[in-house]
C-alpha cells in the first residue's frame, strides 16, 4: 500500500505541493483506476442507493400497469363484456400506462438523492401521477375525445394506492437493511473542532438516515494559498479514494469559505461523489426554508414556524374530526379502565393535573390514575429534579400501582385527554403538555414550543418517552414546531400506533 504522505516526517503540505499528487496516482494504479487528467479524480463511485431506484422502477411498472388492467376490466370488460382484440381502448390504456411512467422519471422520482428519506420521494410520485391525469383531462377537454372518466378515475386511483405502498414496502426494506450497515453513504466529514464533532455524531447516530463517517478531514488553515490549497485538495481526493467514499460532508464553518468549497466542488464533478454542506445559520430545514436570488446574491428566505392562519384552522378541524371518532373508539377501554381503578386501589378513578398549554395559558388535563393516592406529594421525593437518570426513577417509581402499569403499559391512562382534544385545549399531534414546576428548567428558546397547543401524542412520545432525557425531549419538541406539516403529523401518528403496540419507554 502506498504511504500517505503525513507518515513522511520530512513532507510539508503548504511546501511540497505535489505529494498528494502523486500519491493520489500511485493510489489509482495500484487499484486499476484510471486517471484522465490533472485533478486525478478518483474512479466513479458506486451509488449505494442504485439498487432502490432499480426496484423501484421495476415495481412501479408492475403497480401502472396493474392499475391501467385493473381500470380497465371493471370500466369495460365487466360491464360489457368487451372484446379484448379492440384495439382502440387498449391503446389508450397503453398510452397512460407509457406516460405514467415517462412523468415519474421526469419529475425526479427515481433521483436517488431524495430515495429512502424525508417526504419528497411520496410527494415527487404523487406530482407525476396528478400531473398525467391533469393532462390526460386537459387534452380530452381540448379535442373531445370520448374517454371514459370511470376508467381514468379507477386506473389513478388504483395506481396512487399501488405505487404509494411500493414506495413504502421498499423503505421499509431498506431500514432494515440499514440497520445491519447495507446501502449506507460512506462519508467523509470535513470540518473543525465541536462542529465537526457534532456533525458525524448526527451522520453516525441513526443508520436508518443512509450515511455511514469513514474518515474525518480537518480544515485548511483561513490564510493558506493557492499552492497550500491545491495540496489539501489533493489530500481529500486521495482520502476519498481509499475510504472509496462516496459522499463529503463540510462542517459550515466560516474558515471554509466560497473559495475553498467552489474549488472542492470542482474536484468532485468528475466521480459521483455528493457534497454535503452543513449550514451554520441555526436548527432549521424543511419547509421553512426558500432560496432566493436577489441581487445576485443566492439568499436564505427564512419563514416563521408553519401554524398560523389556515394551517391553523386545518388543524383544528383534524382535530374535531379525528378526535371524535377517538373517543368513540377509546370509550370502552376508558371504562374497563375506570372501573378497574376503582376496584384495585383507593381513591378516586381519575386524576386531573395543572399543565402548561398553548401560549403559556394553564389547562387541566384528566387522566385515569395510575399511582396510589397522594402521588403528588411524593414527586420531588421520588423523581426529583429531570437530570441523565430521570428514565430510571420513572422506571422504577413505587407510586404507580400494579394496575396502573397496565394502563401505562397499553397508554390507557392518557386516552381522557381525548376530551381536551374535542374542546379545543390540546391536540392530537403536539409535544406533551409539561408541568408547572417543570417551566424552570426550560432555556430561552425552550418556551417556543409553547407556539402550538400540545398533544395526545408528539415526537417525544414516538422516540421513546420516558426513556428519552431532557434535553432530547426539548429538541424534539422544538423540532416538530419548527418542522410542523400535516404528513408529519400522520407519521408520528402512525409511529404511535407502533409505539403503544410494543410498549417502549411506557412506565
Amino acid at each position: 500500500m502506498t504511504p500517505l504522505p503525513q507518515d513522511d516526517p520530512d513532507f510539508d503540505p503548504t511546501t511540497d505541493t505535489g505529494q498528494w499528487r502523486r500519491i493520489a496516482r500511485d493510489v489509482h494504479k495500484e487499484q486499476g483506476w484510471a486517471t484522465t487528467d490533472h485533478r486525478d479524480r478518483p474512479r466513479q463511485q458506486r451509488d449505494p442507493l442504485r439498487v432502490y431506484a432499480t426496484r423501484a422502477a421495476i415495481w412501479d411498472v408492475l403497480a401502472v400497469t396493474s392499475a391501467a388492467i385493473i381500470g380497465f376490466v371493471l370500466r369495460w370488460t365487466i360491464p360489457y363484456n368487451l372484446d379484448i382484440s379492440d384495439s382502440t381502448y387498449v391503446f389508450f390504456a397503453l398510452i397512460v400506462v407509457v406516460a405514467w411512467l415517462a412523468a415519474l422519471a421526469v419529475v425526479g422520482a427515481y433521483d436517488t438523492r431524495i430515495l429512502g428519506v424525508g417526504s419528497e420521494e411520496f410527494k415527487r410520485v404523487v406530482t407525476a401521477s396528478a400531473g398525467v391525469f391533469a393532462a390526460v383531462a386537459i387534452v380530452a377537454f381540448a379535442f373531445k375525445l370520448d374517454l371514459s372518466r370511470g376508467f381514468v378515475l379507477i386506473t389513478f386511483v388504483t395506481g396512487i394506492a399501488l405505487l404509494l405502498t411500493v414506495r413504502w414496502v421498499l423503505r421499509a426494506w431498506l431500514r432494515h437493511e440499514r440497520r445491519y450497515g447495507n446501502y449506507l453513504h460512506r462519508t467523509i466529514v470535513i470540518g473543525n473542532g465541536e462542529r465537526q464533532e457534532e456533525i458525524v455524531d448526527l451522520l453516525d447516530r441513526d443508520p436508518v438516515a443512509g450515511f455511514t463517517v469513514v474518515d474525518v478531514i480537518e480544515e485548511p488553515h483561513s490564510e493558506c494559498d493557492d499552492a497550500a490549497l491545491d495540496s489539501w485538495l489533493d489530500e481529500v481526493m486521495t482520502r476519498i479514494s481509499l475510504q472509496d467514499a462516496d459522499t463529503v460532508a463540510i462542517a459550515g464553518t466560516p474558515v471554509l469559505g466560497q473559495r475553498v468549497i467552489k474549488k472542492l466542488s470542482w474536484r468532485l464533478e468528475g466521480p459521483r461523489v455528493d457534497l454535503l454542506v452543513a449550514p451554520t445559520l441555526g436548527d432549521f430545514a424543511g419547509p421553512r426554508v426558500t432560496m432566493r436570488m436577489q441581487a445576485d446574491l443566492p439568499l436564505i428566505h427564512l419563514d416563521e414556524p408553519h401554524l398560523t392562519g389556515s394551517k391553523r384552522a386545518v388543524k383544528r378541524a383534524i382535530d374535531i374530526i379525528f378526535g371524535s371518532l377517538l373517543f368513540i373508539i377509546f370509550l370502552p377501554f376508558m371504562v374497563i379502565g375506570a372501573i378497574g381503578t376503582y376496584v384495585s386501589s383507593k381513591g378516586s378513578m381519575f386524576y386531573r393535573q395543572e399543565r402548561i398549554g398553548r401560549g403559556g395559558q394553564m389547562i387541566t388535563v384528566t387522566k385515569i390514575r395510575t399511582m396510589v393516592d397522594g402521588a403528588e406529594s411524593m414527586r420531588q421525593v421520588v423523581i426529583g429534579v429531570p437530570d441523565d437518570r430521570i428514565g430510571d426513577r420513572y422506571r422504577d417509581d413505587p407510586r404507580i400501582t400494579p394496575f396502573g402499569r397496565v394502563l401505562r403499559r397499553w397508554s390507557i391512562d392518557e386516552m381522557p385527554q381525548i376530551v381536551n382534544v374535542i374542546t379545543g385545549s390540546m391536540s392530537l399531534v403536539g409535544p406533551r403538555p409539561v408541568l408547572l414546576e417543570e417551566i424552570e428548567l426550560f432555556d430561552d428558546s425552550d418556551h417556543r414550543r409553547h407556539l402550538t397547543k400540545p398533544g395526545l401524542t408528539g415526537l417525544w412520545q414516538v422516540s421513546g418517552r420516558k426513556a428519552v432525557d431532557w434535553d432530547e425531549r426539548m429538541r424534539l419538541d422544538l423540532d416538530y414546531v419548527e418542522h410542523w406539516s400535516p404528513a408529519l403529523d400522520l407519521v408520528i401518528v402512525a409511529k404511535t400506533v407502533k409505539v403503544v403496540l410494543t410498549g417502549k419507554g411506557a412506565y
